[in-house]
């Protein structure tokens, strides 16, 4: 019996457990979309900045690897 007894405890807490994952995976989405909206919202006028970055550290890198090529 007693047996009995804690292989029902033990399924519960595993429900229990089940439960409490899906409420934080679920809350965790939610709060994920909520952000994705906010971030894509602030950062739309900044893209084209972001470009001007990536091509600045593309010149850079390609003139420092040229004098140290040089030299």
């Amino acid at each position: 019996m007693a047996r009995l007894l804690m292989l029902v405890i033990l399924a519960l807490a595993l429900v229990a457990l089940a439960g409490f994952a899906v409420s934080a995976m679920t809350r965790a989405a939610r709060e994920a979309t909520s952000m994705g909206r906010e971030m894509v919202l602030t950062t739309r006028g900044t893209s084209v900045q972001k470009i001007a970055y990536a091509a600045l550290f593309i010149l850079m890198l390609g003139v420092t690897s040229g004098l140290l090529g040089g030299l």
